[in-house]
């Protein structure tokens, strides 16, 4: 080599990261005549998600994709303090109020508040919560495994010795990381935490199952059986069919077993899967 030469050295085009989120699409809900259709129902599960992914794409100076944009859960994530029931005998009290619509004077526009009875903290059935949690390479990612496990450290410090802990990680296989804990061995259950690493591929599936087994086996009678699902949503190997997976989550909810899933990240984010 010539001195004061460079080596020649291959050129690589910069590439973009590739975004492959998914949003669910969703049709407006038709208008229908009262007089037609006097009856309306609505559900009365509250879900805020949309508002926080909504805010991001703002943040980033960004239009987020239709889909991403679903109303009900914007008007949800705020409070509106209304009255709650002074006991259990009322599970529930109504709100309404009634205004011109802003985009049409000589329409009516009618808000329906609803709020539940509030549970004390100290009155709260115990929980056997099953932690599922994605380690896969996908999470690697400051928003994704290390945002989870700070958000798990939070909630682990609210449990009490009458709650049970289980942990279960997926990637290309799944294990149990932490059999079922007391809540109040906290030292464990955030060690267990502590311990999680990303890497490899998504085998969402084979998780999902081994969770709902341990939930089964830690059943409490008229307390908080729960699979909590925390993963970007990237599940790319094993069960990967929509249908499939929503039937798991069926079969689990009839055996007494509820799910939770906390979607994670930006770029791969799966929100119609979640």
């Amino acid at each position: 080599a010539v001195a004061g030469s460079v080596a020649p050295c291959c050129f690589v085009p910069y590439q973009p990261p590739t975004n492959t989120e998914r949003y669910q699409h969703t049709d407006d809900n038709p208008v229908k005549l009262a007089a037609e259709q006097p009856v309306s129902t609505f559900s009365i599960d509250v879900d805020t998600g949309a508002y926080a992914n909504v805010r991001r794409f703002l943040n980033a100076g960004q239009l987020p994709p239709q889909d991403a944009v679903r109303v009900e859960e914007l008007i949800n994530y705020f409070d509106y303090q209304y009255s709650a029931p002074t006991s259990r005998a009322t599970p529930f009290r109504v709100s309404t109020e009634l205004a011109s619509a802003p985009w049409k004077p000589d329409a009516l526009l009618l808000r329906i508040g609803i709020k539940g009875f509030e549970v004390p903290a100290a009155e709260r059935p115990p929980a056997n919560l099953v932690f599922l949690i994605d380690v896969s390479g996908s999470m690697q990612s400051p928003d994704k495994l290390p945002l989870l496990k700070n958000a798990f450290r939070l909630l682990t410090q609210q449990l009490t010795a009458r709650d049970r802990v289980s942990m279960v990680v997926y990637a290309g296989s799944s294990g149990v990381v932490l059999e079922p804990t007391a809540g109040d061995r906290k030292h464990t259950i955030l060690a267990a935490i502590d311990r999680l690493e990303a890497g490899g591929s998504t085998n969402g599936a084979e998780g999902i199952e081994r969770a709902y087994q341990l939930a089964r086996a830690e059943h409490i009678k008229d307390g908080i059986n729960r699979v909590v699902l925390a993963t970007d949503g990237d599940f790319n190997v094993g069960v990967v069919n929509f249908e499939a997976l929503v039937d798991m989550a069926e079969r689990g909810r009839t055996s007494g077993v509820a799910l939770t899933a906390l979607g994670f990240g930006t770029g791969n984010y799966n929100d119609q899967l979640l």
